[in-house]
């Protein structure tokens, strides 16, 4: 499942949950157990869990960080949310 150019990560998470039938909270755990939210792996990712994130589903790191609004000011993502 290759990602929509303006696609978000969440929604992204959410396609692939719903192809093997589990809940998008469930993937999520599975991929970054760390992280506690759909929204927040839409917001704030480490570089590592980019990574690991794209090992998961066989795509580059880059696609996986365009997904996010890791690049976007702080002040910003409010508006856009």
């Amino acid at each position: 499942m290759a990602p929509d150019a303006d696609e978000l990560l969440s929604s992204w998470i959410s396609r692939h949950a719903s192809f093997y039938a589990i809940p998008p909270l469930g993937m999520l755990r599975h991929c970054l157990p760390e992280v506690s939210s759909l929204r927040s792996a839409d917001r704030n990712l480490t570089a590592t869990q980019v990574t690991r994130l794209a090992g998961i589903f066989s795509t580059d790191p880059a696609t996986v960080r365009q997904m996010t609004f890791a690049n976007i000011a702080p002040s910003s993502r409010r508006l856009i949310a």
